[in-house]
This record gives structure tokens, C-alpha cells and sequence, in this order.
């Protein structure tokens, strides 16, 4: 089998426990494979004072649940007996993606197709949409 580095970004979203559902079977059949998760948590930057105070007292609480997504996807794989990295950074989604996966050089992105925000997606342009225009490498979503 090939050796390929795969990112799967993750939002804790039905889809995206699919999609690490979904490495892991292929990390079982190509034990070369390597496999970080990502999780990308909403930044404060560009925000009016009264949303960063309140974004301030509520900071701690989403950097708490970026960790639980990360630790229960990760789980995903170590249940399995497969070792993967996490990572935890702060921005717009896509840009981070997309950005992680150059700077590491990644050949193969694994998501959902949908996030936690399905509304917003279709108003703004879904995360996944932008991943797979934008993206230097193999895109797979998983529904």
C-alpha cells in the first residue's frame, strides 16, 4: 500500500465521527499510513469590545469542548490500537484547513460533508466546499 499523510479535520459533528469511523478502517488496511485530527475552534479577532467580553467569559468553555472533540475523536482511532496526533488551532475553518494541510504537507483530507453548522453553511459556503476547491491535495468527504 501506499505511504500517504491524511488530516482529518474534526468538529465533533455526526459526520465527522464518520469520517474518522471511516480512516480508521483505512489505517487498518495500510498500516504505513499516518493520521492527525484536527479540531479548529472560532477565533475572537474582529470582534466588537461587548462580543469580546462576552466571548472572553465563554473562551475557556469552547477551548474545553475543542479538547473533548479532540480526545473523543482521537479515541476513535486509539480504541482500534492505531496512534494518531491531535491538534488543536484557532481561526475560519476552511482557512485553517487548508493552510494545516500545506504547511504539513498532508496528501489526503478526510471530513464530513457536513458540519455542526449546516444552516450557516448554506448561507455563507460550507467549510467542506471551500476544503475541496482550495486544497492542494485528495479531498474525501464522508456523508
Amino acid at each position: 500500500m501506499l505511504k500517504s499523510k491524511v488530516l482529518l479535520p474534526s468538529d465533533g459533528s455526526i459526520t465527522a465521527a464518520k469520517a474518522a469511523a471511516y480512516a480508521a478502517r483505512l489505517m487498518k488496511l495500510n498500516p504505513d499510513m499516518k493520521l492527525d485530527v484536527l479540531v479548529v475552534l472560532p477565533e475572537k479577532e474582529g470582534l466588537n469590545n461587548q462580543t469580546k467580553d462576552m466571548f472572553e467569559t465563554i473562551d475557556g468553555t469552547i477551548e474545553a469542548k475543542g479538547k473533548d472533540i479532540l480526545d473523543n475523536t482521537v479515541r476513535i482511532f486509539t480504541s482500534e490500537g492505531q496512534n494518531v496526533q491531535g491538534y488543536i488551532e484557532k481561526g475560519d475553518p476552511a482557512a485553517v484547513i487548508i493552510a494545516f494541510a500545506e504547511r504539513g504537507a498532508y496528501d489526503h483530507i478526510i471530513m464530513g460533508s457536513r458540519g455542526v453548522s449546516e444552516l450557516r453553511g448554506t448561507a455563507i459556503g460550507s467549510v467542506s466546499h471551500k476544503v475541496i476547491h482550495e486544497a492542494n491535495c485528495r479531498v474525501t468527504l464522508v456523508k
